[in-house]
C-alpha cells in the first residue's frame, strides 16, 4: 500500500504540472509559476513530477533502458527499432535516445523550478524542505551525470530562464558536466534523510546520493574520491545482499535492503506499472512465466554472454532461458527472463508489472568498493576477495584466491567479469564498458558472430557518445552553441 501511495502521487502530480507541448531543451518556465510553487503541497508534487520523468526511461520495451542493453555485448541486435544502435551504424535519430535526452532536460527543468522557489516558501517542516531541495539535487545530478556520459558535455543551466535565454548558453564540455553533477550530489547527499518513512518509502535518500556519486567518480578513475561514499553505505548498517539472487527482482523485495534506489512502478492498471519486463520477450510467446505476452522489439541475448556463465552458475537458469514456444513452435532463442520474479502483484497485462526497477543495488555497492580496493593496491586475499566472493557464494561458485588470481591485473579482469554476469540486462554494462575503456575492443570482437555480420560491422572510438538528437540540432540551429558530436 505504501508504494500505491506514492505512485499516486506521481500520477496525480502530473495531471497538474505537466506541459506536454514545451521544447525538448527549454526549462517549464511556463509551468504557471505564479499561481504554483507557493506552499508546501505544491511542491510535494512538483517533487513527484520530476520522478515521474526518470520513471519513464524505465517503464517500457521502447525505453532507454531496452537501447542500453542491445547497445552493449549482452544481446542480439538487428531487429530494426533502434536504427542501427545495436551495430553502430547510428546516427542522430535513435528514438530511445531522443527521447532519454527530453526526459533528462525535463528532470533539470522541473529541479531548477523547486531550487529556485523553495527557499521563498514557507514550510511547516523544515526538515521536509531540505528533503525536498535535496531530491531535486539528487535528480538534477542524476540528469546531467547521464547526459554527460551518454552525449558528452552539455549546457548547463541551473534556473529557470526563457526560451531566448537557454538558447545562448553554448554546451559545456563533459568534465563540466560531471562537475555540476558532482555538485548537486554532493548537496543532495548533505540535504536528504537516511530514510523515509510510511507513504513516503521509495524516495531518494542520502545513500541513494553517495553511491550515484560514487558511480560518477569510478566513470572518471577517481577511485579514491568515491571510496568513503561507498563505504559509508557499507557501514551505514541498513543493507544487505538478497539471500537469493532471484529475490533481488522479486516485486514483494521492492524497496527492501538490497535496493539502494529503486524506481517505482504500481500494479493494479492504474497506469502506473512497467511493460519492461513483459517487453524482454517475444509478442507471440506462450509460457508459464508470465500469462501475456511480450512485445514486437524482444531482446535476443547473444550466444557470446551466455557461453560466459561458468559450470554451476545459479543465475545462469534465472537470468536466461531458451527452448520456449514462440508461435506455436520451439524456439532456440536465448530470453531474458531474470526480472520475471512475482510473489506480491501477479500482472494483468503486459505493462501491468508492479516490481519496481532498482537502478543502485547493493550488491552494485559492494562490487564497487571491491573495485576501488584493488585500483588503491592489490592485496592478496584481502577485502576486496572477500566482496567479490560473496557474490560469487550467491551464485554457487567456488571463492576466488590469489593463487588463481595473482595480481591487480587478474582482479581488475575477475571484476569486469563478475560484472557482467551479476548485472546482466540492468542497463550497467555499456557504461562499464565505456568508463573501463574497452568498449570498441570488446565490441568490435562481438560483432565477429555469424548472429551479428560476421565482422561486416565495427565500432568507431567516437561511439562511446552518443550524436545529439537531430531535432535538437533542429531547434538550435547555431552550430557555435550547440555542436553535432565529432563522427556523426
Amino acid at each position: 500500500m505504501k508504494k500505491i501511495i506514492w505512485n499516486f502521487i506521481i500520477a496525480l502530480s502530473l495531471t497538474i504540472v505537466s506541459c506536454d507541448d514545451f521544447l525538448t531543451i527549454i526549462p517549464e518556465s511556463e509551468y504557471s509559476a505564479d499561481g504554483f510553487y507557493q506552499t508546501q503541497n505544491d511542491f510535494g508534487f512538483a517533487i513527484a513530477a520530476v520522478y515521474a520523468e526518470q520513471q519513464g526511461s524505465y517503464n517500457d520495451a521502447n525505453s532507454w533502458i531496452r537501447a542500453m542493453i542491445l547497445r552493449s555485448d549482452e544481446a542480439i541486435g538487428g531487429d530494426g527499432y533502434v536504427k542501427g544502435f545495436d551495430r553502430f551504424t547510428d546516427g542522430d535519430d535513435v528514438g530511445q535516445l531522443n527521447g532519454a535526452w527530453q526526459r533528462y532536460w525535463k528532470i533539470i527543468s522541473r529541479s531548477n523550478m523547486i531550487i529556485e522557489r523553495i527557499d521563498n516558501v514557507v514550510f511547516t517542516d523544515e526538515n521536509l524542505k531540505n528533503h525536498i531541495k535535496g531530491e531535486a539535487y539528487i535528480l538534477r545530478g542524476y540528469a546531467y551525470w547521464n547526459l554527460a556520459w551518454q552525449f558528452g558535455g552539455v549546457p548547463i543551466i541551473t534556473k529557470p530562464l526563457t526560451v531566448e535565454e537557454t538558447k545562448a548558453i553554448p554546451r559545456s564540455s563533459q568534465a563540466e558536466t560531471f562537475a555540476l553533477a558532482e555538485e548537486d550530489l554532493k548537496n543532495a547527499h548533505s540535504l536528504l534523510p537516511e530514510e523515509w518513512t510510511g507513504a513516503n518509502i521509495g524516495r531518494a535518500t542520502k545513500y541513494a546520493a553517495a553511491g550515484t556519486l560514487a558511480r560518477l567518480l569510478l566513470f572518471q578513475s577517481k577511485f579514491t574520491e568515491a571510496k568513503p561514499y561507498l563505504k559509508e553505505i557499507i557501514e551505514s548498517g541498513r543493507f544487505k545482499m538478497e539471500e537469493k539472487y532471484e529475490d533481488c527482482f522479486l516485486d514483494s523485495k521492492d524497496n527492501g535492503p538490497e535496493r539502494v534506489w529503486d524506481i517505482q512502478f504500481t500494479g493494479g492498471q492504474l497506469g502506473e506499472g512497467t511493460a519492461f519486463i513483459s517487453g524482454l520477450l517475444p509478442e507471440k510467446i506462450e509460457t508459464d512465466l508470465m500469462p501475456f505476452g511480450g512485445d514486437a522489439a524482444t531482446v535476443n541475448v547473444s550466444n557470446q554472454f551466455v557461453a560466459k556463465y561458468e559450470p554451476n552458475d545459479l543465475r545462469k537458469d534465472l537470468s536466461v532461458r531458451t527452448d520456449l514456444i514462440v508461435g506455436g513452435l520451439v524456439d532456440n532463442t536465448y530470453r531474458a527472463i531474470k526480472f520475471i520474479r512475482y510473489d506480491e502483484y501477479e500482472p494483468k497485462a503486459k505493462n501491468d508489472w508492479a516490481n519496481n526497477f532498482c537502478i543502485l543495488r547493493y550488491t552494485d555497492i559492494k562490487m564497487m568498493y571491491a573495485e576501488v580496493l584493488n585500483e588503491e593496491g592489490y592485496v592478496a586475499d584481502g577485502e576486496a576477495f572477500k566482496l567479490i566472493n560473496e557474490v560469487r557464494a550467491r551464485a554457487g561458485l567456488n571463492a576466488l584466491t590469489s593463487a588463481e588470481v595473482p595480481d591487480q591485473k587478474s582482479f581488475r579482469e575477475a571484476i569486469i567479469h563478475e560484472r557482467e554476469i551479476e548485472f546482466a540486462f540492468e542497463g550497467l554494462r555499456w557504461r562499464d564498458l565505456v568508463r573501463w575503456g574497452i568498449a570498441k575492443k570488446v565490441m568490435d570482437e562481438f560483432l565477429k558472430d555469424p548472429s551479428e555480420g560476421s565482422g561486416i560491422y565495427h565500432m568507431d572510438e567516437f561511439r562511446t557518445i552518443f550524436a545529439i538528437p537531430a531535432d535538437e540540432m533542429t531547434r538550435y540551429n547555431n552550430k557555435d552553441i550547440m555542436w553535432q558530436n565529432p563522427g556523426y
